[in-house]
């Protein structure tokens, strides 16, 4: 008796390698003509991880059912600044054994002022999961997820560092130019859905809808201030006129920022009103897609936080006008003794009354730090591939980008791992490393994109950790062979 059974097995779809390079090439002429960025580059294509989706909702990970346990599930920490490290604020001093600032007369000013730039960014962020939920239909991924988020921007103009070093004098007869200092910060909760489907065996698409709600934010806007010291006189002219909008659980009696009531100061305040603040709403979408190029390239490309938060609750709009010219400080009425003015009290008198507060309460709207992720990986073999990509930020009209290399491995189903090297933060020394451990039901994960901020974190300008612990159930081997570049053949056999 003869029959016949068809048995599964994979191999690799020919490759176009020329036509590869060529792309990837292409590719990497665009992303590196600007080098300054932010964090979170090595969790991109471990898409074993249930969190890879925060970053590419299209991205669907191997397991039917997952859950994200309060807290622990994902917490994700970035801080960094585009112009120097640690070390170059406190360093050994060059001849004996201490340490000294910048600021020592045996320091190199120098090579500190040499390291600033126009606009000086710093900028730490926390991503913190509260629950996450996520399970698969066919060829269809839902997820669904809670978290707290904040992020801070402070920008330092170098003419006022300069201002602050060496006075005044270096800026005889031009104009040392403030305008792009301010503070930007919020606080919000995201509650967010997220849909993911297989369209074919080459091509996902997903989306994430985010409803968030702001718990307090504080943002400078229209900042115009500039000092200008005549050549004749050295008369100082400094003139301002900004707007600081603000979203916060205090009172600002008649706009005096000297005097600021915090509302938890009150008895009668419930903390829960301000946790559970629904007032100051937003909404944001993610957006994603995978295509298999050719044998063994994948493309991906995804957009973030595509969205706003309108403020407004607690809202303050102080608006700061006016112009003052300083020609010195008469110290003479201090050696009197009896003469009771005090010039320094009357000089600060002055000042309140030429730079006025406007004080307003209207709403205002803030975008969201939008990042745009553009990126390919080359399958080596089952094991292994390789990725570039590059992430670029939006934000009040700058753009910041970073571009990432990385090697990547799944060994089986208990481990991923992905070595990486980035770009960013006008530093070219930033090793990442990502491990992700999984047993039946429990999957562990560490990621950063910079060792040295681990081993040596003076010696950096950006520090980033991402880690946590998953529930996962079920596994299924989704089109690709999870991405190795595989297909499915079905053999005949003939008994």
């Amino acid at each position: 008796m003869v029959t016949e059974k068809y048995i599964s097995t994979y191999k690799r779809k020919p490759a176009g390698l020329a036509v590869m390079l060529s792309a990837v090439t292409a590719f990497a002429i665009c992303v590196f003509s600007d080098v300054s960025g932010q964090t979170g580059q090595t969790m991109y294509f471990m898409n074993r991880l249930p969190q890879s989706s925060l970053i590419n909702p299209a991205v669907q990970h191997p397991h039917n059912f997952h859950i994200g346990l309060p807290v622990i599930s994902s917490l994700n920490v970035n801080a960094r600044t585009n112009f120097m490290s640690f070390s170059d604020l406190v360093f050994k001093h060059p001849q004996y054994d201490s340490l000294i600032t910048f600021m020592h007369p045996d320091a190199d000013i120098d090579d500190f002022t040499s390291k600033l730039r126009k606009r000086n960014i710093i900028s730490p962020e926390l991503h913190l999961n509260l629950l996450s939920f996520g399970f698969r239909l066919d060829d269809h991924f839902f997820s669904f997820g809670i978290s707290e988020r904040s992020s801070v921007r402070a920008t330092i103009p170098k003419d006022l560092i300069m201002l602050g070093l060496f006075g005044n004098e270096q800026f005889t007869g031009n104009k040392a130019d403030f305008t792009d200092m301010g503070i930007d910060m919020s606080y919000f909760r995201e509650y967010a859905a997220g849909y993911s489907y297989q369209l074919t065996d080459d091509i996902s698409v997903g989306g994430r809808a985010k409803l968030l709600f702001g718990k307090g934010a504080v943002s400078f806007r229209n900042t115009d201030i500039s000092l200008y010291t005549d050549p004749e006189t050295f008369n100082t002219l400094l003139r301002t006129d900004f707007t600081v909008n603000i979203s916060l659980p205090v009172t600002i009696i008649d706009g005096n920022i000297d005097d600021i009531r915090p509302h938890f100061d009150d008895e009668n305040y419930n903390p829960l009103d301000f946790v559970f603040n629904p007032r100051n709403a937003g909404f944001a979408l993610d957006l994603g897609a995978t295509y298999r190029l050719i044998e063994p390239v994948t493309l991906f490309a995804s957009i973030t936080d595509l969205g706003f938060i309108s403020w407004k609750e607690d809202v303050y709009n102080l608006r700061v006008d006016g112009e003052f010219e300083f020609d010195g400080i008469d110290l003479s009425p201090a050696f009197d003794a009896g003469d009771d003015s005090k010039p320094l009290d009357n000089l600060l008198d002055t000042l309140d009354n030429i730079f006025s507060i406007n004080d307003t309460s209207n709403p205002f709207t803030r975008g969201l730090p939008t990042r745009i992720y553009l990126g390919g990986t080359y399958d080596l073999n089952e094991m292994v591939s390789f990725g570039l990509l590059s992430r670029s930020e939006i934000y009040h009209g700058g753009l910041q980008q970073a571009v990432t290399l990385s090697a990547n491995t799944n060994v089986g189903r208990w481990l991923s791992a992905s070595l990486s090297w980035s770009a960013m933060n006008n530093s070219y020394n930033n090793l990442g490393m990502g491990l992700a451990l999984t047993a039946p039901g429990f999957q562990f994960y560490l990621l950063t994109d910079n060792l040295n901020s681990t081993f040596m974190p003076h010696r950096t300008n950006s520090v980033n950790l991402w880690f946590g612990i998953n529930l996962v159930f079920g596994h299924r081997r989704p089109p690709q062979a999870e991405g190795n570049g595989l297909i499915k053949e079905d053999i005949r056999i003939i008994e």
